[in-house]
């Protein structure tokens, strides 16, 4: 289902939402969940598809088939229709069609919570919304629908189990460290940095090991190269790779560990330093106030495609996608990653993720049991082998000691055409995503085991979700609009001395937006849950 008929859904669910709540009162991303949700449905046994409200069983679309109703709560998913050799080959092996509807923006998921009306699958990271007995059914009920125990391993339960004790989905990106253990050539994602190709080699292919090195570099472009920008970031990812450099997280809300107690991300203290640095960067000439105006993921690129600029912090597959698309663009010039920053001392990066996106079942499903199918198979091994790699022996086969897949395309840009890999999004974990690289080699998976060789990873800071509708939520949100409007003053002061002075003032503000009632709600929690994770973290199931 295409983009288009979400906005006349969108305005359908907008004016049932007013009715419900009032003339002209909209639905409210942090309004209290059950001021806007309906009251949980009848109980529910295996013979009874769906509650009351939407009690219609599944369509049959093609011979034995069935048609569930898929949302998919990301702007950017590249797929918005169920099509290509490998849906099909899920299609027949499930006997589901799939109906999608992709977000139009970023405020569709919330009217959609607010009427009710979900369809029958929900792919969102929204996963405090939508961990909710009145809004979704929980796995474990699903597994008793269908007349069997849900088996999941004890690490992927515990991370996943939201506040009411129950499991709503098994989000996507996290392995268990036995996993990681297992296969290792698995990696993380994060981070990258990447430069001019071209410009580089003419300035001698310098070494490049630490930020004193990247420094000299941009000087040189700045005295050589006066047409260029020496050095911008990327306004989703920003700016992490400098930030990891210096060991700072690389977060815009949630908390970090500082003396084995949860505190909100701003008081991390090695953000001083890398602001220090970036204020002497943009004094000295090497970033641009055209910077703090990006607003797209596509500005960079878009900078280095009309030959403006030298080097860019985005994300350990900058140089794969740059060249692709500057290519295409028909540029003759291309980028190259820079591995080897972090080799510094005190680099590190925080791997703090317990998943970022997952598969909720809602309670306006009209065929629960078929939807609880085919997220069983999504969180196999075996559907993710197919919903992301692709076909064994047609796009890849395992390598002898069968450690990692041997790709038969480029993984990092496969044929959308085909269906691959990008439906395998709506869940993976760790191994599944990133081992597929090692066959091809290249800068993403070289940039990637960089990142994992300083990782210190942490899912217990991101186990400490905070409820939508909550006083610390709102609290935590005004941090984050706090951190990101003072970054930039703070970058682009005027001297050193005034920076610093500005930084000192975004934590007294801080401070007195209520950072102790944070840490008040997450310092328990953070210690009761790591005992728990660190109790089982080593389980091999």
């Amino acid at each position: 289902m295409k983009r288009n008929y979400f906005n006349k859904w969108a305005a359908a669910v907008l004016t049932f939402t007013m009715l419900l709540t009032g003339c002209g009162q909209a639905a409210d991303s942090n309004a209290t969940d059950n001021e806007i949700l309906p009251e949980s449905a009848a109980e529910t046994d295996s013979e009874v598809k769906g509650d009351s409200a939407s009690s219609e069983v599944a369509s049959e679309s093609s011979g034995d088939r069935q048609t569930l109703k898929l949302f998919v709560d990301e702007t950017w998913w590249p797929y918005d229709s169920w099509n290509g050799r490998i849906p099909e080959m899920v299609s027949e092996k499930l006997g589901i069609d799939i109906e999608v509807t992709v977000a139009a923006d970023d405020t569709a998921m919330n009217l959609m919570i607010a009427s009710g009306e979900m369809g029958d699958l929900v792919c969102t990271g929204k996963f405090g919304r939508m961990s909710d007995s009145n809004v979704c059914y929980s796995l474990d009920e699903l597994a008793e629908m269908a007349g069997e125990e849900l088996e999941l391993h004890s690490v992927l339960r515990y991370v996943n189990t939201a506040d009411d004790g129950n499991i709503y989905t098994v989000m996507a990106g996290f392995s268990p460290e036995c996993d990681m253990k297992q296969y290792d050539k698995a990696v993380y994602e994060g981070p990258g940095l990447a430069v001019r190709t071209d410009i580089y080699e003419e300035l001698g292919s310098p070494e490049v090991k630490d930020l004193d090195d990247f420094e000299a570099l941009l000087a040189q472009v700045k005295e050589k190269y006066p047409d260029k920008i020496p050095f911008i970031y990327n306004s989703v990812h920003n700016n992490n790779f400098i930030k990891v450099l210096f060991g700072a997280t690389t977060g815009s809300e949630g908390f970090i560990d500082m003396d084995g107690k949860a505190v909100p991300f701003i008081k991390d203290p090695n953000l001083k330093a890398y602001y220090a640095t970036m204020n002497e960067w943009y004094r000295k000439g090497y970033m641009s106030d055209e910077n703090f105006a990006f607003t797209s993921d596509d500005n960079d690129l878009e900078y280095m495609i009309s030959d403006k600029v030298f080097a860019v912090s985005k994300y350990c597959d900058t140089e794969n996608v740059f060249n692709g698309r500057m290519e295409k663009a028909g540029c003759d010039f291309t980028v190259t990653q820079l591995i080897d920053l972090t080799n510094m001392d005190g680099a590190k990066f925080h791997q703090t993720t317990a998943g970022w996106r997952g598969l909720f079942v809602p309670k306006s499903c009209s065929n629960p049991e078929l939807a609880y199918k085919f997220i069983k198979f999504a969180l196999s091994w075996e559907g993710q082998e197919l919903m992301q790699w692709g076909e064994e022996g047609v796009d890849w086969e395992w390598s002898e000691d069968k450690s990692y897949p041997v790709m038969k395309y480029d993984f990092d840009n496969p044929n959308t055409e085909e269906g691959v890999k990008y439906w395998g999004w709506m869940y993976h974990n760790s191994v599944t995503n990133s081992i597929p690289g090692y066959e091809n080699g290249g800068a993403t998976y070289a940039a990637k085991k960089a990142i994992t060789d300083i990782a210190e990873v942490n899912p217990i800071l991101g186990m400490l979700r905070l409820n939508a509708d909550s006083e610390e939520q709102a609290i935590m949100k005004n941090l984050s609009e706090l951190y990101k409007t003072k970054s930039v003053e703070i970058i682009t002061a005027p001297s050193a001395e005034a920076s610093e002075k500005l930084y000192e003032e975004m934590l007294t503000t801080a401070d007195e937006l209520g950072i102790e009632k944070l840490e008040e709600w997450a310092v328990p929690r953070y210690e009761e849950k790591k005992a728990g994770y660190d109790a089982i973290k080593d389980n091999e199931k």
